[in-house]
C-alpha cells in the first residue's frame, strides 16, 4: 500500500497481485478513498489603515466636517475687528475664531481681525474701526468684514473691491450693509468697559445677511496634513518652548507649547489671555508674517501684506521653521514655503496670525524664541 498527498486530500490505492506459475497476472481496479485533512487555521489579513484625509472639511481649519448640515458648511464666514488693548481685553467669543490676524496699528496697539465659520458664538467683542490695510488682508477671504466705522479711504477700498464692509457708522451706503440687527451696544452694567469698547456682534445674524447679499462659502486659506503630525514644522521643525514677540509697549503676546494638549496657550505680557467667558485663547498653529509698515495720510500705519517674497515662521507640534510667503494681490491667499521652496502644510485647527513689523513701525517687533532674539 503506498500514499501520496495530493492538496489535502490522502488517496489510498489498494492493488492486489496474484502471482501462480504461468498464470497472467490479474490486476484488481483501483478502489480510491477521499478523506479530509483537517486545515490550519488561515490569518485574518488586516484592515486596511483608515484614509486620514476627510471627505469633507471646513474650509479656515481644514478639520473634518463629516455629518455637518450642507447649509452650515456654505455659510460665509464672519471678519470681525476686535480690539486688543488693556483696555478691550478680556474679549468676547475669540476664542471660537478659525483664524485671527494681529495687526499693528496707531499708537503702536494692536488690533485684531478675526474670522468666524466653524462655530458662531452668540456674542463677540469689542468691535473697532477698520484700518487702510484691511482690505488686503482679508482679500482672499471671499467674504464681509465687520466693523464699528472707518475713514473714508477704507470704504472707498471696500467699494472698489467689491467686497461687502458692514459698519454701524457711515456717511455712504455704497457697498455696504447698514442697520444690521447683529450690532448690540452693551450698557456699562453687563461689560464693565468705557464706551468705545462696548459694541458687541453676532456672527451668525451677520453671516445670514451676507448670504441673502449672495455671498457664499469662503474658500480654503491653507494647506492642511493628515495626518496633523505630519505638519511641515512638526516634521522639519526645530524644538521650541515659548514664542515671544514684542510689537512695543502697548503689545507684546507671548506663546507658550502645551505638551499636554498640543496646542499653543496665549499669553499678554506676563498674564495668560483669557476671555470673557474664562477661556484661555490657544492655537494649533501659529504664523509669523514679517511686514512692512508705511504711514498713510501722516498716522494710520499700513502693513503690506500684498508681497511678492518676505520672510517668516510657521509654529506647530512645539517646533518651527523658517518661511518664505507671498501674496501676489489683494484677492490672493497667503502662499507659504519652506526655504527649499516645498509647500508648507500646517495642523488642522485653529490658527493665529502675526503681523510682525519688519521695519517702517514706531516700533518694530522683536522677536523671540525660548528668550533668543531672531
Amino acid at each position: 500500500m503506498s500514499r501520496r498527498r495530493f492538496g489535502g486530500l490522502v488517496t489510498v490505492i489498494v492493488i492486489t497481485a496474484l502471482v501462480g506459475g504461468c498464470a497472467p497476472e490479474v490486476l484488481t481496479q483501483p478502489t480510491v478513498t477521499l478523506t479530509d485533512v483537517p486545515r490550519e487555521a488561515r490569518l485574518v489579513a488586516p484592515s486596511p489603515p483608515e484614509d486620514p484625509i476627510p471627505t469633507i472639511v471646513w474650509p479656515l481649519t481644514g478639520l473634518g466636517a463629516e455629518g455637518v448640515a450642507p447649509e452650515h458648511l456654505e455659510r460665509p464666514s464672519v471678519g470681525i475687528k476686535i480690539e486688543n488693548t488693556a483696555y478691550g481685553r478680556p474679549q468676547k467669543g475669540l476664542e471660537y475664531a478659525d483664524i485671527v490676524f494681529e495687526q499693528y496699528i496707531n499708537g503702536s496697539c494692536l488690533r485684531l481681525m478675526a474670522f468666524y465659520q466653524t462655530e458662531f458664538p452668540d456674542d463677540v467683542g469689542p468691535i473697532r474701526s477698520a484700518r487702510n490695510m484691511d482690505p488686503n488682508i482679508m482679500g482672499s477671504f471671499d467674504t464681509l468684514l465687520v466693523a464699528s466705522g472707518s475713514n473714508f479711504d477704507v470704504q472707498r477700498a471696500f467699494v472698489r473691491m467689491k467686497q461687502l464692509f458692514l459698519g454701524r457708522n457711515f456717511t455712504s451706503t455704497e457697498g455696504y450693509l447698514q442697520g444690521s440687527e447683529g450690532f448690540s451696544f452693551m450698557t456699562r452694567d453687563v461689560v464693565d468697559k468705557n464706551q468705545e469698547f462696548r459694541l458687541w456682534g453676532h456672527p451668525a445674524t451677520f453671516s445670514a445677511e451676507a448670504s441673502e447679499k449672495g455671498m457664499g462659502p469662503t474658500p480654503q486659506q491653507f494647506d492642511y496634513a493628515y495626518p496633523a503630525s505630519g505638519a511641515t514644522a512638526t516634521v522639519e521643525g526645530n524644538a521650541v518652548g515659548t514664542i515671544d514677540i514684542r510689537y512695543s509697549d502697548c503689545g507684546h503676546p507671548h506663546w507658550t507649547w502645551n505638551e499636554t494638549t498640543g496646542r499653543w496657550d496665549r499669553f499678554e505680557f506676563e498674564d495668560p489671555h483669557m476671555t470673557m467667558d474664562g477661556n484661555q485663547i490657544t492655537a494649533m498653529n501659529v504664523i509669523i508674517l514679517k511686514v512692512k509698515v508705511a504711514y498713510t495720510q501722516g498716522y494710520n500705519p499700513e502693513s503690506f501684506v500684498v508681497v511678492k517674497d518676505a520672510p517668516g515662521y510657521v509654529a506647530t507640534g512645539g517646533k518651527i521653521i523658517p518661511i518664505r510667503w507671498t501674496k501676489a494681490d489683494q484677492r490672493d491667499a497667503y502662499h507659504l514655503k519652506t526655504l527649499d521652496g516645498d509647500p508648507v502644510l500646517l495642523a488642522p485647527g485653529k490658527t493665529w496670525i502675526e503681523l510682525a513689523p519688519l521695519s517702517g513701525a514706531q516700533s518694530n517687533a522683536v522677536i523671540k524664541f525660548d528668550s533668543e532674539v531672531q
